[in-house]
């Protein structure tokens, strides 16, 4: 019989090993290493069962239960895992800690001759050199962080630029929220943990980039936080203040919220949150204004009594650079402009 061969997170990353998630299929859907298949031992249900079982029988009898429900999917795995192998030649299989179900699944694999590694630890390791990972590829890495006002597009002008092949992270959209009490609308959030593995591995990919884009944000972004070496190194970056006019940032706002889209329940759910913040009779007219339709207007009237108030508030104290713009090209070709040149300040 082959001896199930274990290996190290970072060895597998390294050498570019594809993983295999055995968990249950809402275990992958919270958080999984990204871009690793999904070859699941139980359904939630079945594992549920086991653990009852282990609770209220013990370790023995819950045993006996796994194998009388695995037993008939064997065949299934194996040729599953077999079609990847078929795809990537080193394949790694894990679970959670690095526990039976990785276990189980590799020996099946091997007893079959598909042989595969067992990864050391499961998840929780991986979770662990993510972590350390990130403020690695931090340590020498310069940020160059844009403010601005909603509605200025910083977000458009982020993946604009990443499209010509500049350096950005894009923390708004690998956290599926706009970062505003609207910020949720037609979007969904990963898991914190989802969201860790997602910012990774976007940094494992601009290793050897000398700086980075991203956009200013609060340290929350709906009910996710960014990672406190990420976080510092925010902090210490270099600001770059980016203005436009009103009426260009609510015509932005429009667009980006896809506002009218949806009924007005789901804007005026929202605003509800925020009624403190706002004089009763603006209030009142950004209500009247949604229920009627005529968003542009309740638009303006919260970036002018709210979003901008909050923004004046909460902007980082220094601004290394400042750039006012007409319109959103002329706003992006400045940035543009700024990045390529060699006059950038060190902040």
């Amino acid at each position: 019989m082959n001896v199930i061969k274990e290996i190290e997170v970072e060895q597998a990353i390294e050498k570019g090993f594809t993983f295999v998630d055995v968990r249950t299929p809402e275990e992958f859907e919270e958080f999984h290493i990204p871009r690793a298949y999904n070859v699941p031992l139980f359904t939630f249900e079945e594992k549920k069962t086991i653990s009852e079982i282990y609770r209220t029988k013990g370790e023995k009898e819950a045993r006996l239960k796994a194998v009388e429900i695995v037993s008939p999917k064997i065949p299934s795995i194996v040729s599953r895992v077999a079609e990847i192998k078929k795809r990537h030649e080193n394949v790694v299989i894990y679970c959670w800690r690095g526990g039976l179900r990785s276990l189980a699944v590799a020996t099946f694999c091997n007893l079959a001759g598909i042989f595969v590694f067992r990864l050391r630890g499961g998840y929780r390791a991986f979770r662990q050199f993510i972590l350390n990972d990130i403020q690695r590829i931090l340590e020498d890495k310069k940020l160059y962080v844009i403010y601005g006002p909603t509605g200025c597009a910083k977000t458009h002008v982020l993946r604009s630029l990443a499209r010509k092949g500049f350096p950005v992270i894009d923390l708004e959209g690998l956290a599926g929220h706009r970062g505003s009490v609207f910020g949720s609308i037609g979007l969904k959030q990963p898991s914190q943990k989802m969201f860790d593995a997602l910012l990774w591995a976007k940094l494992r990919k601009l290793d050897n980039e000398k700086f980075i884009v991203v956009e200013g944000e609060s340290k929350r972004i709906g009910r996710l936080f960014i990672p406190e070496p990420f976080w510092k190194k925010m902090e210490q970056g270099i600001n770059i203040m980016v203005e436009l006019p009103l009426e260009t940032r609510v015509e932005y706002s429009m667009k980006d919220y896809r506002v009218g889209k949806y009924s007005p329940e789901v804007y005026l759910k929202p605003l509800e949150r925020i009624k403190k913040y706002l004089p009763q009779e603006i209030y009142n007219e950004i209500e009247s204004a949604i229920n009627e339709g005529n968003y542009r207007k309740a638009v303006e009237l919260l970036m002018v009594y709210y979003y901008d108030k909050l923004y004046k508030r909460s902007m980082p104290e220094k601004c290394d650079i400042k750039i006012s713009a007409a319109t959103v090209g002329e706003l992006e070709e400045k940035i543009i402009s700024l990045l390529q040149s060699q006059d950038i300040p060190e902040g």
